[in-house]
């Protein structure tokens, strides 16, 4: 993709294994524009202390442990430091223990639809590869929770199983019937969805507690839809 990947990706891959008992103090390049942005690639991962040179005209955003930050040149800065974040509303988007079933699990930005409030929820509206962190306790998240409705699920050599959401549940587990495993694709159908949609699943180890190595560990799995869910969720905590 890019020619500093190899770079990043190895650090993306320690935290996607789970390497090391401490997190890696990183920032993320979200976008760039201006002079320097080919300095600056989409994905570049940046070590603490790393000095960021911007142009007259450049324009910067990144990810880390305070959430997104956007840097407009002429600048000259550091990358951040700090590997680690008080935010409670981060704390509880990245929790992967004592999530238990739950009627609603939603957040909501002014003028915006509502988003899944955990990052590892499989949303049930959304198409692509999904990052699973404990294979025995997937929830599944739906946006509207204003009728019942039923999901129906179903392997693409497999068995059919059908998810029931009362009338105010937006979330509820993961069918026992239909494992969840490296590699495992499923197709979602009814249940209110406009059209049937298709979720692969992926294992990752736990990950360190700081944003900036969750958005490594899940670029590294290729898991898009969680990757833009966790960086609405820093912009807003801005």
């Amino acid at each position: 993709m890019f020619s500093t990947r190899l770079g990043y990706g190895a650090v993306a891959l320690a935290c996607a294994l789970g390497f090391g008992g401490a997190a890696i103090a990183q920032t993320i390049v979200i976008s760039a524009s201006g002079p320097s942005a080919r300095s600056y690639p989409a994905g570049k991962s940046l070590a603490a202390g790393t000095r960021i040179v911007l142009a007259a005209g450049d324009t910067l955003t990144v990810l880390d442990s305070r959430g997104t930050r956007t840097l407009r040149g002429p600048v000259t800065t550091a990358a951040e430091a700090a590997a680690t974040t008080t935010n409670p509303s981060f704390a509880a988007l990245v929790a992967t223990q004592n999530r238990r079933r739950a009627r609603t699990g939603a957040i909501r930005g002014t003028g915006e639809p509502p988003k899944p409030s955990n990052l590892w929820y499989v949303n049930a509206t959304a198409e692509g590869t999904v990052c699973v962190t404990d294979a025995a306790s997937v929830q599944i998240w739906r946006p509207d929770m204003q009728k019942a409705a039923t999901l129906t699920i179903k392997a693409e050599s497999g068995p059919t199983a059908s998810v029931p959401f009362i009338v105010g549940q937006s979330v509820t587990s993961w069918p026992s019937a239909l494992p969840v495993a490296e590699g495992a694709s499923y197709v979602l159908s009814d249940g209110g969805l406009a059209q049937p949609v298709r979720v692969r699943f992926t294992m990752m180890a736990t990950p360190a507690s700081d944003p900036a190595s969750i958005y490594a560990a899940l670029d590294a799995k290729g898991c898009n839809i969680q990757k833009q869910l966790l960086l609405g969720a820093m912009s807003r905590n801005q």
